[in-house]
C-alpha cells in the first residue's frame, strides 16, 4: 500500500501542477485536497502497524493542513482562517517531535541562525502585511514565524532526517508565499510553493514509516 499510495499522491500532484500550467481551476480545485488525502491516507495506512502517538499527532497536523487548504481555496479571502489552521498542524508537528524519547539538546548556534533568519524575514513582510491587514495580521503573521521557526528547531533536535527535511521544506513552502503575498509576485511561485509543501507532507506521512 506504500507503494500504491505515494504513486497516486504523485500522480494527483502532477495533475495539480498541470493545473497551475493550463490555468484549469477545476483540476487545481480537485487535486489540491485530493493529494493531500492520498498523503493522509499513507500516514493512517502507517499508523495501523504501529498506532503511536507521533503517528496520531502527524496525523492531526496533516488534517489540520488540509483545512487550511481548503479555507486558502476559497474565492472569498479567508488567509486568516488558513494561518489560524495551519498554526494549528504546525503546533501539531511539534507535539510530534517531542514523543521522540532521544531528543537532543538545544543547539544555540541553530537557535541564532534561526532567530536571524525570523527577524530578517518579518521585517521584509511587515510593510506589506500592515498594508494588508494592519495589527491584527502582523501579530497573527509574526506568532506564524515564531511557530514554524520552532517547528524547524524541534525537528533537528529529532535527529530524524524524514522529519527535518520536511521541516525546512514547509518553511520554505510558507516563507515563498508570503514573500509573493506580502512583498512583491514572485516568478513559479505557485510551483515553488506547492513542490515544498506537497514534499513536505509527504515525508511527514513517510516519517511514521521510518521514524
Amino acid at each position: 500500500m506504500f507503494t500504491i499510495l505515494s504513486s497516486l499522491a504523485l500522480f494527483s500532484a502532477i495533475l495539480y501542477f498541470f493545473g497551475i500550467k493550463t490555468k484549469n481551476q477545476k483540476l487545481l480545485y480537485l487535486h489540491k485536497p485530493l493529494t493531500m488525502l492520498f498523503i493522509i491516507s499513507l500516514a493512517m495506512n502507517g499508523a495501523e502497524t504501529s498506532w503511536t502517538a507521533l503517528a496520531m499527532w502527524i496525523i492531526i497536523g496533516l488534517l489540520f493542513s488540509l483545512i487550511g487548504d481548503v479555507f486558502l481555496m476559497l474565492p472569498s479571502d479567508r488567509f486568516l482562517y488558513g494561518l489560524s489552521a495551519f498554526l494549528l498542524a504546525h503546533a501539531s508537528y511539534m507535539v510530534a517531535f517531542l514523543q521522540f524519547p532521544s531528543l537532543e539538546e538545544g543547539n544555540y548556534l541553530l537557535i541564532a541562525l534561526l532567530a536571524v533568519v525570523a527577524i530578517l524575514f518579518l521585517h521584509g513582510l511587515h510593510k506589506g502585511v500592515l498594508a494588508k491587514g494592519g495589527k491584527r495580521l502582523f501579530i497573527a503573521v509574526t506568532f506564524y514565524i515564531l511557530l514554524i521557526s520552532s517547528m524547524v528547531w524541534l525537528a533537528f533536535l529529532t535527529d530524524n532526517p524524514w522529519m527535518i527535511t520536511a521541516a525546512i521544506l514547509f518553511y520554505i513552502s510558507d516563507a515563498t508565499l508570503a514573500w509573493d503575498r506580502f512583498v512583491k509576485p514572485l516568478h513559479y511561485r505557485s510551483y515553488i510553493v506547492m513542490s515544498t509543501y506537497f514534499g513536505a507532507q509527504y515525508l511527514f506521512a513517510c516519517s511514521i514509516y521510518f521514524h
